[in-house]
């Protein structure tokens, strides 16, 4: 570790390999610096040059074996250290080979199990995150990083985005009336039927309560329209054949992204008025902007 200590001192070499191979190469080249100086020392150089030069050169094939050697022997840590940075700096899976049962293989094997495990730790972590974990659904938090992105993204490209916001009516009288387990089961049937009527590219999301959201990207109201009222209408028949006939209604607000919108806030808002509109015209009903 001092030796190691002082080489970072220094600050050469700069790699932790080319360190070893600094190391290797004054190791092997002692005898022959130690048999130049004997020499010179006794006045005998002239006439050991043969010898001298024989010395070199097996001092120059062992260097070069021992550096081909030691490099390969470090290779596993090479390996490990850039699977660690590739992993920290793009969450990239590593692929180290782990059939090798010495310290090395075992180093590789034990950061290859390593990271592929806090992977899937991290992955299960951020999919509960951004999970509802009632409905299945995309939840507010994921709306509020990656839903803002997609409006954002969409604002600079020029593309068509629409957003619908779906509330349930009349949902806290059915928790009055009928219980938690019952309201429950009412989003539950409403998620189903949001994952049922949207298309691959979209995103449902639950808002919080008994309000939803859906991100359509690429969609303009015309089409955004057609989704809204397919989703009403799913809604209805799983409602009806499940919890009994006019259960359960929905109202929807639909808003498609305009010039003058600054981003998501702009969009959700008028969304989220025309919901109210549907709700002040007798609910059960769809308002476009």
């Amino acid at each position: 570790m001092r030796l190691y200590a002082f080489m970072q001192g220094v600050g050469w070499p700069k790699s932790y390999v080319g360190k070893i191979l600094a190391i290797c190469f004054v190791g092997t080249h002692v005898p022959l610096v130690s048999i130049v100086l004997w020499l010179v020392l006794r006045g005998e150089m002239r006439d050991s040059l043969p010898i001298l030069g024989v010395a070199l050169v097996a001092t120059l094939i062992g260097t070069a074996l021992t550096f081909a050697g030691v490099a390969g022997m470090l290779a596993p840590v090479v390996q490990s250290t850039a699977a660690l940075d590739g992993y920290s700096a793009e969450r990239r899976r590593p692929a180290l080979p782990t059939n090798y049962r010495d310290a090395a293989g075992r180093l590789m094997a034990s950061v290859q199990s390593t990271v592929l495990s806090l992977d899937e730790t991290v992955g299960e972590l951020q999919s509960r995150a951004t999970t509802d974990p009632l409905t299945g659904l995309r939840n507010r938090h994921w709306l509020s990083d990656q839903g803002v992105k997609m409006v954002e993204a969409a604002k600079r490209r020029g593309e068509a985005m629409s957003l619908l916001v779906i509330d349930i009516d009349r949902f806290k009288s059915l928790n009055d009336m009928h219980g938690h387990l019952f309201g429950d089961q009412a989003l539950i049937i409403v998620a189903d039927a949001l994952r049922e009527s949207v298309r691959r590219v979209d995103q449902a999301v639950r808002m919080g309560g008994d309000e939803f959201c859906v991100l359509l990207p690429g969609t303009e109201a015309a089409l955004a329209s057609e989704i809204a009222e397919r989703i009403r209408q799913a809604a209805r028949l799983s409602v009806d054949r499940l919890l009994g006939p006019d259960v359960l209604t929905l109202s929807i607000g639909l808003s498609e992204l305009g010039a003058s919108d600054t981003g998501f806030v702009d969009l959700y808002s008028r969304a989220d008025g025309n919901l109210y509109r549907a709700k002040a015209r007798g609910r059960d009903q769809l308002v476009v902007g």
